[in-house]
C-alpha cells in the first residue's frame, strides 16, 4: 500500500501491524472513488456497477492478478431480475367500472398475465385443510371460469400466528388452490383487521402461475359485485439485467487456494432494502457497505502478490454483485465456479469494515473448521488494540453463506452496524481508515498462519439446519448489535417512528425478554419476535445500564 504503513515487527508471528498516524492513502482513495456520486450507488445491473466492476479489474490487475471471469476477461455474467414493471394491459372492471392500476389493484409477482372475463365468486379464505377439517370450497358447484375472490387472511382470529392454520395463508399457495379448482383469476381482498396488505416483491424469482392474480383495496366493491360479472387483466414485464462478479487470480501453482471476496453492489438511488425516510430519492453510496470492503480486498492482493512467504497457496479475489438483492453473484459463482470447488481451502469475506468503534472486530464463522481457533490465536498478538467478537455460524446475511452451504470453511469480518447503514448518509468521511488497515493485517496474518496447516478440515455449525429465511408479520424497528457476544440481543440502533421508538427503547439496550419467550441471542429473539402478529400488544424486559426495564410494545 502506498503510504499505508509504519510497520511494528512482531517476532514472534512474523506479522506487521499499522499504527496509528498513516495516512492510509490507497484505502481513502478506493472508497472515495467507489462511494463517489459518480457511481450512483453501483446498484446491480446499472452503469454505475459497471463503472465500479471496471475500477476493481483495473485494480485488480495492477495488483498482478490475472482474470479469472468468462473467458479471459475479469467479469462473471450473470442475470439479474431487478424487478417487473405494468405493460399497458392491467385493468379491473368491475360491474361496468374501470379500477385504476398501481392505485385501486395492482398484480402480485406470482401472476400470469393475460385477460379474463367471468363471475366473481368468493371462496372464503381459500384454503384446504383436512387435517384441520377446513375446506372453504365445500359445496361450492361450477366454479370452472369464475373469477375467485379470497381473503387474505385467515378464519381465526384473522391472522393470528398461533393459529393452527396460520401455514396456510402464503398467497401464492392459495391462488395454486384456486387454478387448480379452475379459476379463471384470482382477486385478493383483505377484510381482516390483523393483516397486511400485501406487497408485491416483484424483484423474486417466482415462478408465475398461469392464471392472473391481483389484490385489490376495494373489498366493499367487490363484495358488492359477487355473482356478477368482472374482467381483469395482467400484465408483467420482467426487467432483466445483467449482473457481474469481478475475479482476479493469483496461481501460485500450489494445490489450494484461497477465495477472499467483498460485495461492491449497494441499493443505487434507494433500491432493495433502503432505509431511507425522505420523499425523493437520493444516492446511497455505500462508503462502508461496502467499498470498504472491496478497498481492503484490492490492498490484499498487492500485499500477497509482494511477499514470497504466501506462495503456498493460490488466490482467488472476487468482487460480488447482487448481494444486496439476496447473495446473487456469490450463489452464481459457486453454482458456476472458475476454478474447482474441492480445489478451494476456505473463503474469507469483507462486508462493512469500515467503521470500528470500541475496539471491536465481528468475526462470523469460526465454528466452520476446528483449525479457526488456532489461527485466530496466531494472527492476534497480545497487544493488539482490537477485541475479536467471534460467531460460530457459518449462516449469515452476507457472501460466506453461499460457501459454506458447499462445505467451506469460511470467515466473515464485520465492525458493526450504524445509523447511516441503508441510507444516503454513508459516505467515506465517516470511515475509520486507521481501523480497516488493522483488518487488512489481521486478514493477512490469518492468511499467513495458514501457509503451516493442510487444507483445513470443514464442519457444520450448529444452526446449520435452518430452513430458509425466517418471515415476520411485524418489525420491533430495531437494529441489532452483531458483534455483541453476550446473554441477550443487543440494539445499535432504533428506528424512528417504528414499534420500539414509540415504546422507548434506546441504543445499548439488552432485550433479554419478548412476552412469555426468553431472549438469549440474535436467533432466540428472530424466533420470539416471529410468535406476534399485527395489533399484537406485549410487554418487553430490556437491561438498560445494569437494571431490567419493562416496555409494553405494541406491533
Amino acid at each position: 500500500m502506498k503510504k499505508l504503513y509504519t510497520f511494528l515487527f512482531i517476532l514472534s508471528a512474523g506479522f506487521a501491524y499499522a499504527q496509528p498516524g498513516d495516512d492510509y492513502a490507497d484505502l481513502r482513495e478506493h472508497v472515495e472513488i467507489l462511494a463517489s456520486d459518480e457511481m450512483e450507488g453501483r446498484e446491480t445491473g446499472t452503469k454505475g456497477e459497471q463503472m465500479a466492476a471496471d475500477y476493481i479489474s483495473k485494480q485488480f490487475k495492477l495488483a498482478g492478478l490475472t482474470p479469472k471471469g468468462d473467458g479471459k476477461s475479469f467479469l462473471q455474467e450473470f442475470d439479474v431480475l431487478a424487478g417487473k414493471f405494468y405493460g399497458k394491459n392491467n385493468s379491473l372492471i368491475v360491474k361496468g367500472e374501470s379500477l385504476q392500476a398501481g392505485a385501486d389493484f395492482y398484480a402480485l409477482e406470482f401472476s400470469g398475465n393475460g385477460k379474463v372475463s367471468g363471475k366473481l365468486e368468493s371462496v372464503g379464505y381459500g384454503i384446504v385443510s383436512p387435517d384441520e377439517g377446513v375446506n372453504d370450497y365445500e359445496g361450492k358447484k361450477k366454479l370452472e371460469g369464475k373469477i375467485f375472490v379470497i381473503e387474505t387472511a385467515t378464519p381465526i382470529n384473522g391472522n393470528n400466528p398461533h393459529s393452527v392454520i396460520a401455514q396456510f395463508t402464503d398467497l401464492r399457495h392459495k391462488a395454486k388452490i384456486a387454478a387448480e379448482r379452475g379459476a379463471a383469476a384470482v382477486v385478493f381482498i383483505n377484510s381482516g383487521e390483523n393483516k397486511d396488505t400485501p406487497i408485491p416483491d416483484y424483484t423474486r424469482r417466482i415462478q408465475a402461475l398461469d392464471i392472473p392474480v391481483i389484490f385489490t383495496t376495494k373489498t366493499k366493491q367487490i363484495k358488492k359485485a359477487l355473482c356478477k360479472n368482472a374482467t381483469v387483466a395482467t400484465e408483467l414485464i420482467a426487467d432483466e439485467r445483467k449482473g457481474y462478479n469481478v475475479i482476479g487470480y493469483m496461481d501460485n501453482e500450489a494445490e489450494n487456494t484461497v477465495v477472499i471476496g467483498a460485495h461492491y453492489d449497494h441499493l443505487g438511488y434507494g433500491a432493495f432494502g433502503s432505509l431511507h425516510t425522505g420523499k425523493e430519492p437520493e444516492v446511497h453510496n455505500g462508503a462502508d457497505d461496502n467499498a470498504s470492503g472491496v478497498s481492503v480486498m484490492i490492498e490484499l492482493a498487492k500485499s500477497l502478490k509482494n511477499n514470497e512467504q504466501t506462495n503456498d497457496l493460490n488466490y482467488l479475489f472476487i468482487g460480488f454483485s447482487g448481494e444486496e438483492m439476496g447473495l446473487l453473484g456469490s450463489n452464481y459463482y459457486v453454482s458456476s465456479p472458475t476454478i474447482p470447488l474441492e480445489e478451494i481451502n476456505y473463503m474469507l469475506n469483507m462486508d462493512m469494515v469500515g467503521r470500528i468503534k470500541n475496539r471491536t472486530l465481528t468475526v462470523q464463522g469460526t465454528g466452520t473448521s476446528p483449525a479457526w481457533g488456532n489461527l485466530i490465536v496466531k494472527a492476534t498478538p497480545q497487544d493488539w488494540s482490537l477485541n475479536i467478537e467471534s460467531h460460530e455460524s457459518g449462516m449469515a446475511p452476507t457472501d460466506i453463506t453461499s460457501f459454506y452451504l458447499k462445505d467451506i470453511p469460511v470467515l466473515s469480518f464485520f465492525s458493526g452496524t450504524h445509523s447511516d447503514y441503508h441510507k444516503p448518509a454513508d459516505d467515506p468521511e465517516k470511515l475509520n481508515y486507521y481501523g480497516m488497515s488493522q483488518v487488512h493485517d489481521f486478514i493477512y496474518a490469518i492468511i499467513l498462519a495458514s501457509q503451516s496447516e493442510d487444507k483445513l478440515a470443514f464442519q457444520k455449525t450448529k444452526d446449520s439446519q435452518q430452513q430458509g429465511r425466517q418471515r415476520f408479520n411485524v418489525t420491533l424497528g430495531v437494529m441489532p448489535n452483531y458483534g455483541y457476544s453476550g446473554d441477550g440481543m443487543k440494539i445499535d440502533g432504533v428506528s424512528e417512528g417504528k414499534a420500539a421508538d414509540k415504546a422507548g427503547f434506546k441504543p445499548d439496550d439488552i432485550i433479554v425478554k419478548m412476552g412469555d419467550y426468553e431472549v438469549k441471542d440474535i436467533y432466540q429473539y428472530m424466533d420470539a419476535l416471529g410468535k406476534f402478529g399485527k395489533g399484537d400488544k406485549t410487554k418487553i424486559v430490556v437491561e438498560r445500564e445494569g437494571e431490567e426495564v419493562e416496555l409494553e410494545v405494541e406491533f
